[in-house]
């Protein structure tokens, strides 16, 4: 997911690497025989095809770039793990930029999948880790979740709307109660498999994450699920990036401005981290003190929420690294 330098720890670097382009029904691939020849070859995104292709090469001697597009990467990611590849993602847009440079013009699957081997021939990267069972699969319920409670939040407008109504059909609106009644049944069902889906480690990172003001059981879940544990980031910054609360900064001969936060498609994670840094700002010392810091600064209540927002994932990040509940007076016990 992150570029690294080739002298890092993650192995020797390989020139012999496996460029994947990714769509919904094919996979192309693109790579070097042993005497040097390029090779492209399609193949269908299923796991049988995917398994008898990947069987064929030397796993110690070939790594595997693939380009990430969510659920239609899942497949080749998790089956060249599973086979022990060294696999590795790279963001489609890092892609993009490097076939500028290079001057290409061409839009292939042929094309990208070359651009994406001579990307992983140039760039070292750090090895890709799947999400365990239990995070995958909770992962998939927390979605669920946050679907039906969406349905639920639009079928709750469209009843309060219907009885403003000088006439109001009573079925309609025994119809819409009775869709209201089904989706929190059916919440109450997600949330009971999400309960049992936790192991005790799991129970464990919940509570440490909960202990930070601001931060609850669901918010603290959703954030394991969505970074595998904390796993995948070696800092606090990385994980700001991610989830689009970071700020920015451009600077081009004198002039000199910010331009907000980073932009990620993380929205739904972004959101209730915003609503947390509601109580936070009030009950958080620490983001309490950002909070009124950057409003003496004369910044808008929003930057400042978002600040919050940047400090409740710097403290998530640091609570995971060191396994120590939060404590709000941590510094001034240490001093």
């Amino acid at each position: 997911m992150f570029p690294i330098n080739k002298e890092n720890s993650y192995g020797k670097f390989r020139e012999k690497v496996i460029g994947v382009d990714v769509s919904l029904k094919m996979l192309t691939l693109n790579y070097k025989n042993s005497e040097g020849l390029m090779i492209v070859c399609n193949i269908a995104n299923l796991k049988k095809e995917i398994l008898s292709t990947l069987k064929s090469f030397d796993k110690e001697e070939y790594k595997i770039i693939v380009e990430a597009t969510g659920a239609y990467s899942s497949k080749i990611l998790y089956f060249s793990y599973e086979l022990g590849f060294e696999i590795s993602m790279v963001n489609p847009v890092s892609i993009k930029r490097y076939g500028e440079l290079k001057n290409h013009i061409s839009k292939t699957d042929a094309e990208d999948s070359r651009l994406i081997r001579e990307y992983g021939e140039q760039v070292e990267f750090k090895p890709y880790t799947p999400k365990s069972m239990t995070l995958e699969y909770l992962d998939q319920e927390l979605n669920l979740w946050h679907d039906l409670e969406q349905e639920k939040k639009k079928y709750n407008l469209k009843l309060h709307a219907l009885r403003q109504k000088a006439l109001c059909n009573k079925e309609i609106i025994k119809h819409y109660e009775q869709i209201i009644r089904n989706h929190e049944c059916e919440i109450k069902k997600v949330m009971l498999r999400m309960s049992k889906l936790q192991n005790e480690e799991l129970k464990r990172d919940v509570d440490l994450l909960s202990s930070i003001s601001g931060i609850g059981e669901k918010t603290a879940l959703l954030l394991l699920v969505a970074t595998n544990g904390f796993k995948n980031f070696v800092s606090a910054k990385q994980i700001s990036k991610y989830f689009g609360v970071a700020p920015r900064l451009y600077e081009s001969g004198t002039k000199k401005k910010s331009l907000g936060k980073c932009r990620t498609t993380k929205k739904y994670v972004r959101s209730i981290l915003y609503v947390c840094s509601w109580t936070a700002m009030r009950f958080n010392s620490q983001c309490k003190e950002l909070y009124e810091r950057i409003l003496l600064k004369n910044k808008s209540k929003k930057v400042a929420l978002i600040a919050v927002c940047n400090k409740l994932l710097r403290q998530c990040f640091g609570i995971m690294k060191s396994k120590i509940p939060y404590q709000q007076n941590y510094l001034q016990i240490e001093n």
